[in-house]
């Protein structure tokens, strides 16, 4: 009676499919990585309309009825600070400092932090992302807090900015003000969380956003539809436009 023996691979079978695999896995690599920073972008972007929403909806009802939006203009806003609450009317100079007032950080008990918090739907962990931790202390800081907001927008058109990503370097702007719409990305993104120069996250007031990867952001793209595409363009709010940043 004949035994019949399976027969493997061979060394050489073996690196061929190895060398194929890897063929493969480094064509693969680039087009998951961006679709995984687009995925994370977009999910960030839904998180930025539902704090523009909040915003909206705080300006127009309530106590906060139009102080909800943040301003940097000392005695902008002629309210009174209530006795027990969040101070909306003074004047702000970060974005930190507007969501530690916005969300009553001070408050420590949590039913009271609920009634008297401007925006009623957001919590600290919607201003986090990829390399953020949440707040835990009574403070908002560059630490928890992912995002950058617009100050003086509350009289703006829907088309203006007014959350973009923290990795945005908006100190920038004030250098492109006027009639340079070319500055790319390589000037406009800075090297930190939530995406690095690839990419970032723009939420316009009238809650519509745009998920930008690093080689499309450029200052036209990112004020493209206002007027002749210039910084100069979107000064049209209360005061001079400008993104809270330390």
């Amino acid at each position: 009676m004949k035994v019949t023996r399976k027969q493997g691979f061979t060394l050489i079978e073996l690196l061929v499919v190895i060398v194929i695999i890897g063929i493969l896995a480094g064509a693969l690599f680039g087009p998951i990585t961006g679709a995984l920073a687009s995925a994370r972008r977009s999910g960030m972007a839904q998180t930025g309309r539902q704090i523009v929403q909040a915003i909206i909806t705080a300006d127009s009802q309530g106590i906060y009825r139009g102080y909800a939006w943040p301003s940097d203009a000392a005695g902008r806003y002629s309210g009174t600070k209530p006795s027990n609450g969040p101070n909306m009317y003074q004047a702000f100079s970060t974005t930190e400092a507007y969501f530690t007032e916005a969300l009553y950080m001070a408050q420590t008990d949590a039913q009271q932090r609920e009634r008297k918090k401007v925006l009623k739907e957001i919590e600290p962990s919607d201003l986090v992302a990829d390399g953020y931790i949440e707040a835990t202390g009574t403070t908002i800081n560059e630490e928890n807090c992912a995002w950058i907001i617009a100050k003086n927008v509350r009289q703006a058109a829907g088309n203006t900015p007014v959350l973009i990503s923290r990795n945005f370097n908006s100190n920038n702007l004030v250098n492109t003000a006027g009639d340079d719409t070319s500055a790319d990305y390589s000037t406009l993104l800075t090297t930190d969380e939530p995406f690095g120069q690839d990419g970032c996250v723009v939420v316009y007031k009238d809650g519509s956003c745009r998920d930008f990867d690093g080689g499309s952001v450029i200052m036209r793209d990112l004020v493209s539809g206002m007027g002749s595409g210039k910084l100069s363009d979107i000064k049209q709010g209360d005061d001079t436009f400008a993104f809270l940043d330390n």
